[in-house]
This record gives structure tokens, C-alpha cells and sequence, in this order.
């Protein structure tokens, strides 16, 4: 996901009572009316925040008929995303990804660490009766919400060292004459590129700058 889409998103996300509605189409879809009772908000309200997330993508419709009255609209998630945000003094990152409902193939060679909880997935399919799937598929559920925990806090180490490494390397830029320099180091430093071009298009620095500075810090720091 690119910047500008993760900024829509969270221009969206950033509204709580659209989280509330978000997390209850999370779990099944649901009407307006539906959600306008259960979340105890006013049906109006409720339609204009679906509008807006469909609007933005986020949120998709389905025209349904009703025994007892007119057509009605079913909402639903229309996206799998993950968006991150980590931010403290001189660290700033953000990433967004999309992720969708990926079936295991079989095999062993290349296999990821999520692959034997996909083959148990797949043998939930299998079972007798619902009783033996639910037993199954909440085991699986508890072993990756484990898992996601632990790389949480592996996680939360490697930021620490980041944020101690940048803050070493803030004292340093500190040393450096002008802002451009500094803000040059940094975007080096945090987006792992030395490009001229992408540089002074996101710095907003014209190229010949962007390359005189590139020439001092390669001298001084990275030759």
C-alpha cells in the first residue's frame, strides 16, 4: 500500500464511531438497522458513515430483498489490511498491507511459518461435525494469537533499538550545517535510499542539492 492510500484510509479510520461500525462488520455483515440498533446510534448517522466508507472503499453493499418490506442494503468489510504506526523522538514509521485468505498449497520446500496452521485449517474441513471443527479451528486461533503476541514484543525490542540507534544518530547530524543536510541524513537513514530523484521528490529539494549534500555525507560519514 502506498502513502497516499494508507492517508485515506486513516482519514476514515480516524472517526470512532466508523471503528465501532468497522469492528461489528468484522464479525458478520450486517444492515443499517441492524447496526443502528446494536451499536445504540441513530439510524441516519449510521447511513451517513457507511456512505462515507463505502465511498472510500473500506465498506461494500449488496442489495437484499426482504419478506417483510422493501429491498434493503447488507454491508460488509470490502478490505484485508494491516496498517502500523510507530512514532517517537526522531522515529517515525508507518506501513500499510493488504492480505487475503491464502489456502495452503502443500509442499514442504519454501514452506513459511504459517503453513502448518494453514494444513490445520485444512483439516478442520475435514472433521465429523461441527463440534470437532470448532474445537480444531479454536486451537488454531489461540496458537496464532500466541504467535502474533510473541512477534509483538519481539517487535517492541527491535523498535527500542532503533529508536536508541537514531537517537545516536540525531547527535551526530546535530554536527551538520543546515537543516537540508540533516533532513537528507535522515530520510537515508529511515528509507534505506541514496536515489537523487526520489530524494528531491520527497524532500522537496531541487536535485542539484540533493546531490551536492549526498557528496558531503558520503564523504564524511558513508565513504
Amino acid at each position: 500500500m502506498d502513502r497516499e492510500e494508507i492517508d485515506s484510509l486513516l482519514q476514515v479510520m480516524e472517526n470512532p464511531v466508523r471503528r465501532r461500525i468497522i469492528k461489528r462488520l468484522s464479525q458478520q455483515p450486517c444492515y443499517a438497522l441492524q447496526l443502528s440498533k446494536e451499536l445504540g446510534l441513530g439510524q441516519p448517522l449510521v447511513a451517513k458513515h457507511l456512505g462515507i466508507m463505502e465511498a472510500a472503499g473500506l465498506v461494500a453493499s449488496a442489495v437484499e430483498s426482504s419478506p417483510s418490506g422493501p429491498h434493503r442494503k447488507r454491508y460488509s468489510l470490502a478490505k484485508s489490511i494491516s496498517i502500523t504506526m510507530d512514532l517517537a523522538p526522531n522515529l517515525f514509521l508507518e506501513r500499510g498491507m493488504a492480505f487475503e485468505a491464502r489456502p495452503w498449497k502443500g509442499g514442504a520446500k519454501g514452506e513459511s511459518a504459517a503453513d502448518p496452521l494453514r494444513r490445520r485449517v485444512s483439516g478442520a474441513l475435514e472433521a465429523r461435525d461441527d463440534r470437532e471443527k470448532m474445537s480444531i479451528l479454536s486451537e488454531v486461533l489461540n496458537d496464532v494469537d500466541a504467535r502474533m503476541a510473541k512477534m509483538d514484543e519481539e517487535r517492541a525490542d527491535l523498535l527500542s533499538v532503533r529508536d536508541q540507534a537514531m537517537r545516536e544518530a540525531a547527535r551526530v547530524a546535530d554536527k551538520l550545517q543546515t537543516a537540508d543536510e540533516r533532513r537528507v541524513l535522515f530520510h537515508i537513514l529511515d528509507e534505506h535510499d541514496t536515489e537523487v530523484e526520489s530524494i528531491s521528490e520527497s524532500l522537496n529539494l531541487r536535485e542539484f542539492a540533493v546531490r551536492a549534500i549526498l557528496e558531503g555525507l558520503e564523504r564524511d560519514f558513508f565513504g
